[in-house]
């Protein structure tokens, strides 16, 4: 991500006035929400789901392997 990852920001009284005007005009691939057009949008929010599976499911105590 170093290498990669660029980070920037505006300050506006009401960003969320001009928020889906950017994710419409830049290319934001972890922004799932408006963002279908995006082509790691399936990907991500498959993956999304998964984790939100997960964590409603129970955990199962594994003693003496760091389980609960």
């Amino acid at each position: 991500m170093d290498a990669n990852a660029w980070v920037s920001w505006i300050v506006h009284p009401e960003p969320w006035q001009i928020e889906d005007l950017l994710i419409a005009a830049l290319d934001v691939p972890l922004n799932l929400q408006g963002n279908a057009r995006n082509r790691f949008h399936p990907e991500l929010t498959r993956r999304a789901e998964a984790v939100a599976r997960a964590r409603s499911l129970p955990i199962v105590a594994n003693p003496g392997v760091g389980g609960r």
